[in-house]
């Protein structure tokens, strides 16, 4: 995985019971109560386990994209990847584009451009099967809505002064947005608007500092998201922050705690904090990680990469049990497929739903893989593949 390091511009996750409770002959059920849960991550980077995909999963899918002169996937963009029940909704920092659930290509939802209907530099795509639309947020404060079906260009607009670099929509008219800490000084952490501008709802940060040389910073790399959707719920995390909030109009709710102990990264060693300084960075925060939370039904999956020195570029993932409340890394960074003999498991891009991971290889690192076993490409699905063609899909379907 490749990290960036920015100056001067800024890029662009939990459970609950229901109770009954019996009044005269009616039953009435009451909201789930939202615990904060700890889990324990510094505990759980001592612990590593072998991890085969049947001990967490029921099946595997391989989707191979389409390859067309109009489809050309340059990179699937983790937080851009959406499936309903019949489309895939994929974002790359130039091009929307639609695929049918067997990987068919569809067309490229709006282009290019400074007109009507048009983006630039794409910082989050959502979608709402519901309401049959699809969300574009590009550089600045301008959005765009297309429909899900067709593709045509519905409304644009432009938010208010607060430039978000992420969003996630809790409706069809209302969102929430994150807005990244890069200059020290943003005060506003999330807050939640409706497509015309209008502010409903801020939620504050408390960790500030100084830039003695004014300049924003942002330390980050394509894998990176700050928010989730999960079980209606729309949850926030921030990479130097140990907690993960619930995002509601009611509220901002602590609903996972990380006892990261010695893997926390100080505020004061971070990469913005420290003016862009990249030998004192590399020196203070090597032993710091950098983690996301991907939450399914019985897990938190946790890819995570150190924040700098010699581990930065080697992705891993962890787990966190949520049955059992066990925090444990996978042995070899990899779940073995024992389920297709085909591709594994190492660094879950996102969950489609509470039971779906996917991740995608790039036809040159399957070709690779296949390097040492040459009946990968003897799988069903696998079959043709070239060179050069756009990515395969790998879809994991959680018992």
């Amino acid at each position: 995985m490749k990290n960036y390091i920015l100056g001067c511009l800024t890029l662009g996750m939990m459970t609950a019971c229901t109770n009954a409770q019996s009044k005269d002959t009616k039953t009435e059920e009451k909201k789930p109560i939202q615990q904060t849960i700890h889990v324990p991550f510094e505990k759980g980077m001592e612990i590593e386990r072998e991890v085969k995909l049947s001990d967490i999963a029921s099946s595997v899918e391989y989707v191979r994209l389409e390859t067309t002169d109009e489809g050309l996937v340059h990179y699937l963009m983790p937080n851009m990847m959406h499936r309903t029940s019949k489309y895939f909704i994929f974002g790359d920092r130039k091009n929307v584009m639609q695929f049918t659930r067997d990987g068919k290509f569809v067309r490229n939802i709006g282009r290019q451009g400074k007109g009507p209907g048009e983006y630039n530099y794409i910082r989050q795509v959502d979608v709402d099967e519901k309401a049959g639309k699809v969300y574009v947020l590009s550089t600045g404060r301008r959005f765009n809505v297309y429909d899900l079906e067709t593709g045509k260009f519905l409304q644009s607009g432009a938010l208010a002064k607060k430039k978000p670099d992420t969003f996630l929509m809790l409706n069809d008219s209302t969102m929430v947005a994150y807005q990244q800490n890069s200059n020290g000084q943003e005060q506003i952490m999330a807050y939640i608007s409706t497509l015309s501008g209008n502010i409903q709802k801020e939620y504050s940060r408390h960790q500030l500092f100084e830039i003695k040389s004014r300049t924003s910073y942002m330390y980050g790399g394509l894998h990176d998201f700050n928010l989730q959707r999960y079980d209606g719920t729309i949850n926030l995390k921030e990479y130097e922050n140990d907690t993960v909030y619930s995002v509601t109009p009611d509220g901002m709710k602590k609903r996972y705690i990380f006892d990261t102990g010695k893997y926390g990264i100080k505020l004061e060693h971070t990469y913005h904090a420290l003016d862009g300084d990249d030998e004192a960075f590399n020196r203070l925060s090597a032993g710091y990680i950098r983690y996301s939370v991907l939450e399914t039904k019985n897990y938190l999956f946790l890819p995570y990469l150190y924040w700098a020195g010699k581990g930065k570029n080697k992705p891993r993932t962890a787990i966190y049990d949520k049955r059992t409340g066990e925090c444990y890394k996978i042995k070899e960074n990899i779940f073995k497929d024992d389920i297709t003999n085909g591709l594994y498991l190492y660094f879950p891009h996102c969950a489609l739903d509470e039971n779906t991971l996917i991740i995608s290889f790039e036809a040159d690192q399957i070709f690779q893989i296949a390097e040492g076993n040459p009946e990968l490409l003897k799988h069903p699905q696998l079959k043709g593949l070239q060179e050069g063609d756009n990515p395969v899909l790998m879809i994991v379907k959680l018992k």
